[in-house]
């Protein structure tokens, strides 16, 4: 009985050493298994090595990506610059060229070569938090009555309250990447990523939650299942969300990583 008992227990609670699939893989096999021309890609703000590969890979075709993202930086630029991109969904367009006005977006710009689609930076994740939740939209306070209004009524509405109030209140579309990029600190082989909160991640995981083929994964460290277990709580992107697990080392590089509390994980500041 007591043998039969142990058997039980042990089949039943033991929790297994590692969890899910080994989705450990190179860069280049990562981007070219995942990322198709015509592909909306979200950009998380320190997910510069998959950045990179991507422009890599596709660099001297044209396909027509559209690229949704907080911040842009410097590898924005050089896939606009290359022609890798026909539409940008963002809040903010002037990175990788210090203070001013930015060369490369003016150009494309003023020769319509890209689509630009501008937003808060609280209602992109809003977007993206519809499209995480399976919503059509996302009730918002953030743009009503301003130009970006105007501009997106493609995606944004003004509708009734519809409990009778007579208050009138602003809706954005959701927004539904189909590939999310991510850096993360640390992560298991199946994907469970222990990333930096809110900081360099994109404002939060939602470009993960709404991403719908998954997201690929960069981390500058491969640790445990049971190292994830114990910091659990620092998780912010499940393993099951996951495609493709890539160790970058100095993965976020030109942006900094912000040590998570942990000893194990090195940490890097950015480079100007």
């Amino acid at each position: 009985m007591e043998r039969r008992l142990r058997e039980f227990t042990e089949s039943t609670f033991d929790l297994p050493v590692e969890e899910g699939s080994d989705k450990v893989m190179s860069l280049e096999e990562a981007i070219r298994q995942n990322v198709r021309p015509g592909a909306t890609l979200f950009l998380a703000e320190s997910a510069n090595a998959a950045t990179r590969e991507v422009l890599r890979q596709f660099w001297g075709t044209k396909p027509d990506f559209t690229l949704a993202f907080i911040g842009g930086g410097i590898f924005v630029m050089c896939m606009i610059h290359g022609g890798l991109v026909k539409k940008v969904i963002c809040s903010g367009l002037g990175g990788g060229g210090g203070p001013g006005r930015n060369a490369v977006v003016q150009k494309a710009y003023k020769e319509k070569t890209i689509e630009i689609e501008s937003w808060s930076l609280f209602s992109i994740p809003q977007r993206l938090m519809a499209g995480a939740f399976d919503f059509p939209f996302m009730p918002t306070k953030s743009i009503a009555g301003s130009t970006m209004a105007e501009e997106n009524t493609d995606t944004f509405q003004v509708i009734d309250d519809p409990f009778g109030t007579g208050r009138k209140i602003g809706v954005v579309q959701a927004l539904n990447p189909d590939v999310a990029l991510y850096h993360a600190c640390a992560a298991d082989r199946y994907g469970n990523a222990i990333m930096v909160p809110a900081i360099g991640s994109g404002h939060g995981p939602w470009g993960a939650f709404a991403a719908t083929q998954g997201v690929i994964l960069t981390v500058d460290k491969l640790v445990s299942t049971d190292f994830i277990r114990e910091h659990s709580t620092l998780v912010r992107i499940p393993g099951y969300m996951v495609k493709a697990v890539v160790v970058v080392p100095f993965g976020a590089h030109p942006a900094s990583l912000i040590k998570p509390g942990l000893p194990e994980v090195d940490h890097y500041s950015e480079d100007h």
